[in-house]
């Protein structure tokens, strides 16, 4: 994993991307970045969008997609992200009665490996985006102590999203390497040492930012993707400084 493997998660311009996405991608590669993980297409077509990529020489490397979606119209889903050119699909999110109790974690993971099969026979890798839920006590473990032990690591994957670990009260760099080989995305969320732990620009935080990149790297990551998900004042700069920080930080890690 090297400087240039960072991405944006364009639900960082959420705001923005509505009001209008192509120019939102431009602004995006205006600011450095090489790669993008979607979170929804607006009102374009992934055709659409896939053409504008390519002109603008980013590439595409993962989407969230939420469960619905993927319970719904799975092939419908491939079919998109073939045409972005996306690696990874991951949910980002499930609702409370899927994971209320061990057996619904059970019936979800059986569900994710089903899926996370189907999509490596379709040549993407399949995976689950953490929040801080996940790590409340759920009957005498947590549910995503039971979700990754009862999911198939050869077809599902663990997209930690390293502000939430800390917001549980977890450390993420533990939580990278207890998963090793299992992580090839992770999302790059800086916690701002403010009382009420909102987040901020990559490296103007308090996140152990070169104890955690050696631990990715140790563990197999492929890709940082930078996420910004409280409203940040100046998106575009934001996110050209989160992107400046975040390689001069790898480029550290790398003794370069």
């Amino acid at each position: 994993m090297g400087p240039d493997n960072v991405a944006l998660e364009l639900y960082t311009l959420r705001e923005q991307t509505r009001e209008d996405f192509p120019g939102a991608l431009r602004a995006v590669a205006e600011a450095g970045y090489k790669a993008v993980e979607f979170a929804g297409y607006g009102k374009h077509t992934p055709q659409e969008l896939r053409s504008l990529l390519d002109d603008l020489g980013i590439k595409a490397i993962s989407a969230h997609v939420p469960y619905q979606r993927f319970e719904q119209e799975f092939d419908k889903v491939i079919e998109e992200l073939h045409t972005l050119g996306c690696e990874y699909a991951v949910v980002p999110y499930t609702s409370e009665e899927l994971r209320n109790s061990p057996e619904a974690v059970k019936r979800l993971a059986e569900t994710f490996n089903r899926w996370g099969e189907r999509c490596a026979t379709e040549g993407l890798r399949f995976g689950y985006h953490n929040h801080a839920f996940e790590f409340e006590p759920l009957g005498e473990e947590t549910m995503y102590d039971l979700l990754a032990a009862q999911t198939d690591p050869a077809f599902v994957d663990l997209q930690i999203d390293v502000y939430w670990v800390m917001y549980a009260g977890l450390d993420p760099i533990e939580l990278i390497r207890r998963h090793s080989g299992r992580v090839p995305t992770l999302h790059a969320k800086e916690m701002s040492n403010k009382p009420d732990r909102s987040d901020t620009t990559v490296g103007d935080g308090i996140t152990p930012w070169p104890q955690l990149i050696a631990a990715a790297n140790a563990s197999g990551t492929q890709w940082l993707i930078v996420e910004q998900e409280d409203d940040p004042a100046n998106a575009y700069r934001d996110i050209k400084r989160s992107l400046e920080n975040l390689r001069h930080l790898i480029s550290m890690s790398l003794g370069s």
